[in-house]
C-alpha cells in the first residue's frame, strides 16, 4: 500500500548511470523539488509500490528491464496508471520515441539532457498535476481508456512523404481526443512567425494554411517555453483564423509544445467548443502532449533541415539583393617580359567568407547560378578601367554556359577579349553541346580549363573542350623549384599543350624561385601574389608586374618554408 504524504509528493529519478542520475537529481533539488533516486528498474518499481510520487524521470535504456518495460509495468497497475513519466533517451531515433510514447510515457528528453529544459518540463508536468488533483479519481478510468486509444494510434502512425502529410495525419488522430473541434500544428520559422503545416476541422474540408501575425507568434513561442497550457478563446482581429474559429464556436484552446532535440520548434493546438469545460479539456491535455512529442519525433528532423535551408537561402538572397560583394582583378603576366596580358576577375564578399564557401552555400540551396550571374554583372562593367589590350578572364560554371542566353546577355556589348574559365573539377555531360554554347558567345570569347592537375577530368577536359588556355593548378606550382617530379610533369604538360594547340598559365606563383623555375621549364604565362594580388581595377593595374613579393594573408601556412597558397578564388 502506498503511504500518503503530508507534503508535495517527490519526483523519482531512475538511471543506472550514477553520474547522469546524480546530475539530474541535483538540478531538480536545486529547483526546490523533493527527489528520490533509484539505480535500476527493479529498485524503481520497489519505490513506486511503497511511496506516493508526483512524477518519474526514467532512463529508456537500462540493463535488465528497460525503461519502456518499466512504463508498461506502471500503466498496468491502477495505482500508477496516470503517474506522469518522463523518458530520457540517448538514441534519439524516431522508433525509440514512438515505442516509449506508445508504452504510455508522457514526455521524453534526449540525452545529454539540458538541465534548464529538464527543470522546465518537470515543473510543467507538476503544475498540470496540481491543476487536476481534484478530479484525478473521477477521470482515472477515462484517462486509461484515452491512453489505450492513443497507444494504438501511436503504434500505427508512420511518417508521410512530407512533414505536412505527417502533421496532417497526426492532427486527424488528435481529433479522436474528447471534445476536440479542430487541430493544427504550427512551426516557428526563423523570422519568428508561426506557420501552420496542418489544419484539420471536424466535418469540414481542411482550411487554407496561413501564417500567424508576428506579435501572436511571439506570444505563443514565449508561452510554449513554459510547457502545455489551456486558455480561453476570444475574438482576435487580424488573426487569420479568427472568423473560422469564431464560426466553429471555439471556447477553449489547448496548446502542447513540439520539440526536436530539446529545441522548441512548434506547437500542437486543439480547439474546443462551448460544450467542453476546462476540466474536460484538461483531461485530454496529457494525450495532446503525447501527440506533440510524436510530432516532434516524426517531423522534427525534416522541419529542422527545411528551416536551415530556408535560412541559408535567405542569406544568399540578402547577399545578392544587397550586392554584398565586390569584384577584384588579378593580373596574368608574360613571365619573360613582365608585361600584363590579362586579368582574372575574382570576388570578395563583404563578410569575409571565402568565395569557395559562399558559392558552395549558394549551390547547396539552388541559388548557385543566381549568385554567379550577380557577381558577373558586377565584374564586367568594373573591368572597363583595365587596359583594353588585356583580356578579361571570368570563372563560369558549365551550367551557366549551357544556359548560354544569360551569359550572352551579360557579355553583350563587351568589346574586350573574354576568356571563359571552366574548372576541370566539375563534370560536363555533353561536350558537343558545351562547345556549341561557347561558340555562340562570339569570336572574341575563348575558353580556358582551370585547375588542371587538381580534379577528376584531367586531360579529357582539354582533349574534349579544345581550349585556348590551360591553367596549371597552384598545387602543382607551389614549391616546384625543389620538386624534380613535378618539374618533369610540367615538361610533359608543355609538350601536350603544344600538340593540342593551347597555352599554359601557371597559377599561384608566390616566390621568385618558383617563377625562375617555370621560366626554365618554358612556361611563359603566370599569375600569383608575387606578380600582383587580387585588387580593384585601378589598384590591380598599378601593382601588376611590380616584381616584389606581396605578403600572403596571415592565415596562410608554410610547408618546409614554402608558403601554402590561399584557397582558389572565383568570380562565379
Amino acid at each position: 500500500m502506498i503511504a500518503p504524504l503530508s507534503g508535495p509528493a517527490p519526483v523519482l529519478v531512475v538511471d543506472h548511470d550514477d553520474s547522469t542520475r546524480g546530475l539530474v537529481a541535483f538540478a531538480l533539488r536545486r529547483a526546490g523539488l523533493d527527489i528520490l533516486e533509484a539505480p535500476s528498474s527493479q529498485a524503481a518499481l520497489d519505490v513506486v509500490r511503497t511511496t506516493a510520487l508526483s512524477l518519474v524521470v526514467l532512463d529508456m535504456k537500462m540493463p535488465g528491464m528497460s525503461g519502456i518495460e518499466v512504463v508498461q509495468a506502471l500503466r498496468s497497475r491502477s495505482e500508477t496508471a496516470t503517474l506522469p513519466v518522463l523518458l530520457m533517451t540517448g538514441s534519439g531515433d524516431e522508433d525509440s520515441v514512438i515505442h516509449g510514447l506508445a508504452a504510455g510515457a508522457d514526455d521524453f528528453l534526449p540525452k545529454p539532457v539540458r538541465l534548464d529544459e529538464l527543470v522546465a518540463r518537470v515543473n510543467a508536468h507538476l503544475r498540470r498535476q496540481v491543476a487536476w488533483s481534484g478530479v484525478v479519481e473521477q477521470r482515472s478510468a477515462q484517462v486509461a481508456r484515452q491512453r489505450a486509444v492513443i497507444a494504438e494510434t501511436l503504434r500505427g502512425l508512420r511518417p508521410g512523404d512530407t512533414p505536412e502529410a505527417t502533421a496532417q495525419a497526426i492532427c486527424r488522430h488528435v481529433m479522436s481526443l474528447s471534445g476536440v473541434t479542430a487541430a493544427q500544428i504550427f512551426i516557428f520559422e526563423l523570422d519568428g512567425r508561426a506557420n501552420p503545416i496542418s489544419f484539420t476541422v471536424a466535418g469540414q474540408p481542411d482550411p487554407p494554411l496561413r501564417r500567424l501575425p508576428l506579435h501572436r507568434s511571439q506570444h505563443l513561442h514565449d508561452r510554449a517555453a513554459e510547457g502545455p497550457w489551456i486558455e480561453p478563446w476570444s475574438p482576435k482581429p487580424g488573426h487569420p483564423y479568427d472568423e473560422l474559429l469564431t464560426g466553429l464556436g471555439v471556447h477553449l484552446v489547448a496548446y502542447a509544445p513540439v520539440r526536436f532535440n530539446s529545441e522548441l520548434i512548434g506547437l500542437l493546438v486543439t480547439d474546443a467548443g462551448e460544450s467542453v469545460t476546462e476540466a474536460a479539456l484538461a483531461e485530454s491535455l496529457a494525450g495532446l502532449v503525447e501527440f506533440a512529442d510524436l510530432a516532434g519525433a516524426l517531423v522534427g528532423r525534416d522541419v529542422a533541415e527545411r528551416t536551415k535551408a530556408h535560412g541559408a537561402r535567405e542569406k544568399i538572397h540578402n547577399v545578392i539583393d544587397r550586392r554584398a560583394f565586390s569584384p577584384v582583378f588579378q593580373p596574368i603576366l608574360d613571365l619573360e617580359k613582365g608585361r600584363v596580358v590579362g586579368y582574372e576577375g575574382l570576388t570578395r564578399f563583404a563578410d569575409g567568407v571565402s568565395p569557395e564557401v559562399r558559392f558552395g552555400e549558394a549551390a547547396a540551396v539552388g541559388l548557385g547560378l543566381d549568385l554567379e550571374k550577380a557577381t558577373l554583372q558586377a565584374a564586367v562593367p568594373a573591368a572597363k578601367d583595365l587596359p583594353r589590350s588585356a583580356w578579361l578572364s571570368l570563372n563560369v560554371s558549365p551550367a551557366l554556359i549551357v544556359a548560354h542566353q544569360p551569359l550572352q546577355s551579360l557579355l553583350h556589348g563587351t568589346r574586350r577579349h573574354i576568356v571563359i574559365e571552366v574548372t576541370e573539377q566539375v563534370a560536363i555531360s555533353d561536350y558537343k553541346a558545351f562547345r556549341a554554347s561557347v561558340a555562340d558567345l562570339g569570336p572574341k570569347t575563348e575558353l580556358a580549363v582551370d585547375d588542371a592537375g587538381a580534379g577528376f577530368a584531367s586531360l579529357r577536359h582539354i582533349l574534349e573542350l579544345r581550349p585556348a588556355f590551360v591553367k596549371l593548378d597552384r598545387s602543382l606550382i607551389a614549391g616546384i623549384d625543389g620538386d624534380p617530379v613535378r618539374q618533369a610533369l610540367i615538361v610533359g604538360m608543355r609538350h601536350f599543350a603544344r600538340s593540342a594547340g593551347c597555352r599554359l598559365i601557371a597559377e599561384g606563383i608566390e616566390t621568385e624561385a618558383e617563377k625562375a623555375t617555370l621560366l626554365e621549364l618554358q612556361i611563359r604565362l603566370g599569375q600569383g601574389y608575387l606578380l600582383g594580388p587580387p585588387a580593384p581595377a585601378a589598384a590591380a593595374m598599378s601593382r601588376a608586374g611590380s616584381g616584389r613579393q606581396v605578403p600572403l594573408p596571415r592565415t596562410a601556412a608554410t610547408r618546409d618554408g614554402v608558403p601554402v597558397p590561399v584557397p582558389r578564388e572565383r568570380m562565379a
